[in-house]
């Protein structure tokens, strides 16, 4: 049994109330200049070495999660997700189902039975949670696409190449596991991303060896018959060593495991972005299904021959994106110092206490490690989107004191606020997730010491002029005080979906940071979530239509509900009732109500027993309640 610091409940019942500063300074209590050595792949944290440039922002409102469901769907021993970037591990499909992947094993500490954890919604409910593999070998790393009328899942088993599951109908009958080979010479192919578009088959993953000039190359495969053959596969021309500049023995010598991410096609239109903690951000397009492409540099690192090198701004190499109705790609990632003072030996230093959520897109000028080294530039320039919350409001982010060379977070190689989503829907609003450290969340048993909790935020931006809304915890929850909420994959919008609530997988953890990686903690019990945000709530301010927060009562409800509203103009008012997985299923029109108080009876006989969403809807507001009816 672990032992908490109880304190911490009343810090998180007061914290949606008050004003939070948010601001990058952070305590000096520990040594805010370690660093880390971390290999390509798999966090092996041993050595130690300026950390952020401190600025301030003006205070901001932190906002609690409103019109949250979420539910258990799996579980897992085996914690680690990703290296870096989130797979694309959840897809909501146009007729109100939902398939959901994850790398899932319980035979600790050899995992010989790690595979795919699969569940999938039938529109009314989650199947039971599955204790056995999709496929029929070991295997890792999946990720989800729909194909045709059935689904597909590329993982990888880390030895020969990649693994291709499909069925031809979603959510029922035998899978069919395939093997796609290797090009020669690049054995163990890993870590793989797929999408399609209708019956063609885009997949990125990386050579698990040196190949051609490159220690690890990111190669990319291609099939136009639903994977009944294959495209020899390639390096794409601008992420070859010629290109990059890149090669063994310099700075720069290849891309990491999970450093890229596909956005959501656009009809023909398919990108990806690709990240190097030691060598930089680009954007690969292709207006043709992945006939041809064309290279967009996000922020390039300079090439250096002769070690040892600088301490550089850059990312951690945990990028996403998306395109906008015009084709744009708006992008996110994690913000990075990293150094080498080797060139020989595969790995670099991280600082982990390194901060921040960068957010940049195909309109803005190119950014530089000079930029990206300056967190207030950044600000200024709208290139800083998210960082820690200062939950006490001393303008500082605060951590528990810890043994020099330990840390207090876990460890994940990523930023403090990271593990970025993002997606944009049919009428360009911006929707994006991410994981962050709560200064006043903390595990006091935690391994090796005291840890602060990171949890799963969720940002808005109703379109290219408007601003970002706050930040909102959506983990903001009692039962979440205790619990580590990372690893967070955002289904790419369907038009049936977008219009209503947002779909995110993601992973809970008692314990912070990880048992398979850097940390090194005992294994434990694992939880896959899948959690639901009704959405759009507006910027996180109070409504100019209702005063104050409705009240609804009694609740629990037993066969009706009085919903109490204060309003400030004379306005239409609806109260409309969403369950657990964000359907409306029950819609109140009382007309247009004058200014002042009002109550609305609504009859709750008709709704099973569970918890629902009471949101009041006005010309230009929502405000949500959970109720429970009995």
């Amino acid at each position: 049994m672990k032992t908490f610091l109880l304190s911490i409940i009343f810090s998180l019942v007061c914290s949606s109330v008050s004003a939070q500063a948010f601001c990058v300074k952070q305590s000096d209590n520990n040594d805010r200049t370690a660093g880390l050595f971390r290999k390509p792949f798999n966090d092996d944290a041993i050595s130690n070495s300026t950390i952020d440039i401190p600025f301030s922002k003006p205070v901001n409102k932190f906002v609690s999660a409103l019109g949250v469901f979420e539910t258990m769907i799996g579980s897992t021993l085996y914690d680690a997700q990703t290296n870096s970037s989130v797979a694309n591990r959840i897809f909501a499909y146009p007729d109100g189902t939902i398939g959901a992947v994850w790398t899932m094993g319980f035979g600790s500490p050899a995992y010989t039975d790690r595979g795919t954890g699969y569940n999938y919604f039938d529109g009314v409910n989650w199947g039971d949670e599955p204790t056995t593999r999709i496929e029929p070998m070991r295997t890792g790393w999946p990720s989800y696409y729909p194909l045709g009328n059935g689904e597909l899942v590329v993982s990888h088993d880390f030895i020969n190449g990649l693994q291709i599951s499909k069925r031809p109908f979603k959510g029922t009958g035998q899978w069919t596991t395939s093997f796609l080979a290797a090009p020669a010479g690049a054995t163990k192919v890993s870590w793989p991303r797929v999408i399609t578009v209708g019956n063609t088959i885009h997949i990125i993953a990386i050579s698990g060896v040196p190949y051609q000039g490159l220690d690890l190359a990111l190669l990319y495969y291609r099939s136009t018959d639903g994977g009944t053959t294959w495209e020899s596969p390639v390096i794409i021309p601008g992420l070859d060593a010629t290109s990059l500049g890149a090669g063994t023995g310099k700075s720069f010598s290849g891309f990491g495991s999970d450093s890229y991410a596909w956005a959501a096609p656009r009809g023909d239109t398919i990108a990806f972005g690709v990240a190097s903690l030691m060598g930089g951000a680009w954007i690969m397009k292709s207006f043709d299904n992945g006939v041809s492409w064309s290279k967009t540099t996000i922020f390039a690192l300079p090439v250096i021959a002769e070690a040892p090198s600088p301490i550089m701004a850059s990312s951690d190499g945990a990028i996403s994106l998306a395109l906008d109705s015009q084709g744009n790609a708006h992008v996110v990632f994690g913000r990075m110092l990293v150094s080498d003072d080797d060139f020989v030996t595969a790995g670099y230093t991280y600082y982990p206490y390194t901060d921040g959520l960068v957010y940049w897109n195909e309109t803005m000028p190119q950014l530089d490690t000079t930029q990206l080294a300056n967190a207030q530039v950044l600000s200024d320039q709208g290139n800083l989107l998210a960082w820690m919350v200062d939950y006490n409001g001393n303008d500082e982010i605060d951590f528990p004191d810890v043994a020099p060379g330990e840390f207090p977070f876990g460890l994940y190689g990523s930023s403090l606020s990271s593990m970025g989503q993002i997606i944009i829907d049919e009428n360009d609003k911006l929707y994006v997730t991410y994981s962050s450290c709560r200064e006043d969340l903390m595990n006091s048993g935690a391994n090796p010491n005291v840890q602060l909790y990171r949890h799963v935020y969720l940002l808005e931006k109703e379109n290219a002029s408007s601003q970002w809304s706050n930040p909102r915890d959506l983990n903001d929850e009692i039962e979440h005080s205790f619990d580590e909420c990372v690893y967070a994959s955002l289904a790419f919008n369907t038009q049936a979906h977008m219009s209503s609530y947002l779909n995110i997988l993601y992973h809970v953890d008692p314990e912070p940071g990880t048992s398979i990686g850097s940390d090194e903690d005992p294994s434990g019990d694992n939880y896959v979530n899948y959690l639901t945000v009704i959405s759009p709530f507006g910027p996180g301010v109070k409504p100019s239509d209702i005063a104050q927060d409705i009240m609804v009562s009694p609740n629990p409800a037993i066969e009706y509900a009085d919903v109490q509203v204060l309003l400030n103009i004379t306005t239409k008012v609806e109260v409309n009732v969403y369950d657990e997985m964000g359907k409306l299923v029950m819609a109140n029109n009382y007309g247009e109500q004058t200014t002042g108080y009002h109550t609305f009876k609504v009859n709750t006989t008709s709704l099973t027993s569970g918890m629902y969403l009471f949101t009041v809807k006005t010309g230009s507001s929502r405000i949500s309640k959970k109720v429970v009816v009995n």
